[in-house]
């Protein structure tokens, strides 16, 4: 049963049957009552893509979750992505609109525009820690609306592609001024992969916010690291090897502060009694770790819903090509894991 056979049995077009599923208001209430009865005895419950077909409002937005499987598997590894997902899903309804959640290999990308060239969605938004800029050209150049998460994972001086933007240097800077308006005056930090802007990013703030004290980061206090646990291990073991360990410790992210507050653990020193963590993020499981860890929250649900209002608000026509995306920064989470080091 179609629409072709509802339209036979009431004696109507086809576009007056689409006109009922729309809920348009220029069809007689005898007719509408009419069709509405035999879809109703004919059990008749039309398909998401009959009613895309019949409306001219788009209706699906897709996520696309890009991976590298060779590397990792997001969504089995991340512990990031989770509320991102949950905030794009929650404000994709409250919009009324559908969410196709689609996980694709990078070595398969030509998926993503498939789903719109079948029209299975009408605008998308990429998760991912690869870099999609060839993906996001690709689906541009078509003509299709495309949002991307991660600022690091494209060229964001590309015009027309939706972000939102997080201020890394400016909380980086935020969390060092907080090391230090506890009295620690020697400071160590742990980057993160230094092809990813944003690492940079964080480690010019953190720097920033020493000079600005007057003060200075040694080079050896400076641990070139990944955003994985096991930097945060490996520079709390170099740092102690070296009997060079930092009064304080800036992880740009919580994994790292998570490897770095086991090995402190390890070597029996104290946290944060004899030495202070900060990390980057604020992940669910921070407040859980032994100490709970401070942390610099980011904003994900709030760049999350922003990134899905303003790409449907472009679908909707109620706003213009995208300018300057918005900024976001990261606020201060105290936890246990700082403490005052002031006489």
């Amino acid at each position: 049963m179609n629409i072709y056979d509802i339209s036979r049995l009431a004696g109507v077009s086809r576009k007056t049957v689409q006109r009922v599923l729309n809920n348009a208001s220029n069809v007689k209430p005898e007719t509408q009552a009419k069709i509405q009865k035999i879809m109703e005895e004919h059990h008749f419950e039309p398909s998401a893509v009959a009613r895309k077909l019949s409306s001219s409002k788009p209706t699906t937005i897709g996520i696309f979750i890009i991976q590298d499987e060779q590397q990792y598997k997001l969504y089995t590894d991340d512990l990031f992505y989770s509320a991102v997902i949950g905030g794009i899903v929650s404000y994709s309804n409250s919009r009324h609109y559908n969410v196709l959640v689609s996980i694709i290999d990078i070595s398969d990308s030509d998926q993503v525009l498939s789903l719109y060239r079948q029209k299975s969605i009408d605008a998308g938004i990429i998760i991912s820690w690869s870099n999609v800029q060839s993906i996001v050209d690709k689906v541009t150049m078509a003509g299709f609306s495309i949002a991307v998460f991660d600022q690091n994972n494209i060229n964001p001086d590309s015009p027309g592609i939706l972000f939102p933007r997080l201020d890394n240097w400016k909380s980086a800077y935020d969390a060092c001024q907080y090391l230090l308006d506890l009295g620690h005056t020697r400071l160590g930090i742990v980057t993160g992969d230094m092809t990813l802007a944003c690492s940079g990013e964080r480690l010019e703030g953190f720097l920033s916010a020493v000079r600005d004290r007057g003060l200075a980061v040694a080079d050896r206090d400076i641990y070139y690291g990944h955003f994985i646990e096991k930097s945060g291990v490996d520079a709390v073991e170099y740092w102690f090897q070296s009997g060079q360990l930092p009064e304080a410790i800036f992880c740009s992210n919580d994994l790292m502060a998570y490897g770095a507050i086991q090995a402190l653990n390890r070597l029996a020193l104290s946290i944060p009694e004899q030495i202070s963590i900060i990390g980057f993020d604020d992940l669910l499981i921070s407040q859980y770790t032994h100490p709970p860890l401070t942390s610099m929250r980011i904003p994900r649900v709030e760049m999350a819903v922003s990134i899905t209002e303003r790409i449907i608000d472009l679908m909707e026509n109620e706003v213009g090509p995208p300018l300057r995306p918005p900024a976001f920064r990261a606020s201060l989470v105290e936890r246990s894991t700082c403490r005052s080091n002031k006489g």
